[in-house]
């Protein structure tokens, strides 16, 4: 049960693993919206502080316009800056809160205290759904914020109008702490769906590689992603057919899983790919032709030990500018060239 509660609290009723895999998102998500957000803020405010030096209505306001428009202002720069430094998202997250309830407060006990309040109540239920964060977090700054207005209400304010607005900023606080937990679940769960589609969109199923939909998302990318040199490395398993008619598809999709591990511990699983039935390609950045030729040797060699077979042809750029087609057709060329080698000394029928 305690299980469960800190889950829904600080997951969104999902798990630790999940929620970090959607991290970045979610903080992509909120500064975008504090920064749109703070953007509105900024110009709305201002149009009402520029009326406040003209319509008798609101000149009792400027002074809160004021400090809306430097606040928003404030949130737009650290919403910017998050984008480069993500742990100041949340700081803008909460300024934009705090921009719009202290607004609120300052409007309901400062300039029209003898009102009921109908900003703040607005505010306090509109502003926290907009922002995805944990419960526990969200609740603890509404309840700050409840607690100052009702400390300014009980300063500035009189009875009956005194009592409806303590009583509704209860209420209506209660209400905005559900709503937010509810709304963050099914966001989460929805960053976290989403995410699952997307990995499985371009994962191979049988190796666990990246697949060739991610491949052919990505190839383009390569030319911008090295600083010095980029490698080529294509491979091909040589047999597979005559062993699925040997031993059967189990004992294919074992040598096809094995050789994808091998693959992967020499090149990391990021720029490794299962591109066809039994093609892999893997990129190297920046590595050096030794240690690419190193890797590439230590892979026959473990594929050797399983009495598996690959055949492997590489291309190594260090220019900028590498015309990425060129450079795969060059590593695959090679390794039909090798697995040509190869099946002189080894008959299929034979195998």
């Amino acid at each position: 049960m305690f299980e469960r509660i800190k889950n829904f609290a600080f997951y969104g009723d999902t798990d630790r693993e999940s929620y970090n895999s959607i991290k970045r998102k979610i903080e992509d998500s909120n500064r975008i919206t504090a920064l749109v957000f703070a953007s509105v803020a900024t110009v709305l405010i201002g149009i009402m502080l520029i009326l406040s030096f003209f319509q008798e209505g609101f000149s009792g306001s400027k002074p809160v316009y004021i400090f809306g428009v430097i606040f928003s202002l404030l949130i737009v720069a650290v919403s910017l800056l998050s984008e480069k430094f993500p742990l100041l998202t949340y700081a803008a997250v909460y300024m934009a809160i705090s921009v719009f309830l202290v607004y609120g407060i300052a409007i309901a006990t400062l300039t029209r205290p003898e009102e009921q309040t109908v900003t703040f109540m607005v505010m306090l239920i509109f502003v926290p759904l907009i922002f995805v964060d944990r419960p526990s977090r969200m609740a603890v700054s509404l309840v700050i914020f409840i607690a100052a207005f009702i400390i300014m209400a009980l300063r500035t304010k009189e009875d009956p109008v005194l009592s409806v607005d303590i009583t509704d900023a209860v209420i209506f606080g209660m209400l905005a702490i559900v709503a937010e937990a509810v709304v963050y679940r099914v966001k989460i769960r929805g960053y976290v769906l989403e995410n699952k589609l997307h990995i499985m969109s371009e994962t191979d199923q049988l190796t666990g590689l990246n697949n060739r939909n991610c491949y052919e998302l990505r190839l383009s990318a390569y030319p911008s992603l090295y600083k010095r040199s980029i490698c080529c490395i294509y491979i091909d398993v040589n047999g597979l057919h005559e062993l699925n008619n040997t031993n059967g598809h189990l004992a294919g999709d074992e040598m096809l899983r094995y050789i994808a591990e091998c693959v992967k511990n020499q090149f990391g699983s990021k720029d490794t790919y299962r591109i066809g039935g039994d093609e892999y390609v893997a990129f190297t950045l920046d590595l050096p032709p030794e240690e690419t030729e190193s890797r590439i040797s230590v892979l026959k060699d473990k594929v050797t030990e399983r009495g598996y077979h690959t055949a492997i042809g590489y291309e190594y750029c260090d220019t900028k500018n590498v015309n990425i087609n060129d450079l795969i057709m060059k590593a695959e060329t090679k390794m039909y060239k090798d697995k040509s080698e190869y099946y002189k000394q080894h008959d299929r029928r034979s195998r």
